[in-house]
């Protein structure tokens, strides 16, 4: 549900310049560390710019953040924090604010003009258990959970429940399951419907199935599970591009709405 955003006083804006500490620098991150005026506008908002890692910047109780990239998007979806984030350059599947026009749409935010919307986030869990990816982060995704074969082309057999009742059992290399953000991104590449964000469902899409006509569902984002049924090769769970864990035949792989990331959309604006 979209609803406006309240000025706040003497607001501290917190620049995501990278997700963490050890991350490799990318053109999205980079944009946020150069000089771009933003500290004399937010001053003259009776406000204060915190510059750093997603962690440093959290600490400073951020009124909003602005953030680019996907990963960083999703880094700050695992922090599930209180504060709006306005997201900068090309993200698929989300509305995004234009670099070049920054410093405006930033203005635009302060002055209380933006509106929040909200984005669906997904919990996962194996077998009941709080699943970490490689970093031992609590595994949510913004975008896209996955199942698929540790080699390309090794088929596996797997298996889709929603609300406990059976969905559908298939061979394929795997499966995709997709927010409305993360539906118009990887998983539009294996034909999963594209979702509204109005809509509280996910598409789940079968990744290169063994049969060529197969189906493709939207369900509701409550009570869904996975299962590998069988498998000739290990099978991996990839939460929003990043690796978790391998997943048995036989194991649940439990995934449900688990709140939602606040963004900040604000008029179009033209770059000069």
């Amino acid at each position: 549900m979209d609803a406006a955003w309240a000025e706040a006083e003497q607001p501290v804006v917190g620049i995501i310049e990278r997700a963490c500490t050890d991350d490799s620098d990318d053109a999205g991150t980079r944009l946020l560390r150069v000089d771009n005026g933003l500290e004399g506008l937010v001053s003259d908002h009776g406000g204060t710019i915190a510059r750093g890692t997603l962690e440093d910047v959290l600490e400073t109780d951020p009124s909003l953040m602005v953030a680019a990239g996907a990963s960083t998007l999703s880094a700050i979806a695992r922090a599930d924090p209180d504060a709006p984030v306005l997201p900068v350059g090309d993200i698929v599947g989300l509305e995004t604010v234009n670099r070049d026009v920054l410093p405006d749409a930033l203005a635009v935010a302060l002055a209380g003009d933006a509106t929040i919307r909200q984005r669906s986030v997904l919990g996962v869990d194996v077998d009941d258990g709080t699943t970490r990816d490689g970093n031992n982060t609590p595994a949510r995704a913004l975008f896209d959970v996955t199942l698929v074969t540790d080699e390309p082309a090794r088929i596996s057999e797997y298996g889709v429940s929603s609300r406990g009742e059976s969905v559908a059992t298939f061979r394929a290399d795997g499966v995709v399951v997709a927010t409305p953000a993360g539906s118009r991104g990887y998983a539009s590449a294996v034909d999963a419907p594209q979702l509204s964000s109005a809509v509280d469902a996910v598409a789940v899409t079968p990744i290169a199935p063994f049969v060529m006509q197969t189906c493709q569902w939207v369900l509701p984002e409550d009570e869904l599970t996975l299962t590998v049924e069988r498998n000739d090769t290990p099978v991996r769970l990839v939460v929003d591009d990043r690796p978790a864990e391998t997943v048995p035949v036989d194991t649940a792989v439990t995934i449900a709405a688990d709140g939602a990331l606040s963004t900040l959309s604000v008029p179009d604006l033209e770059s000069e």
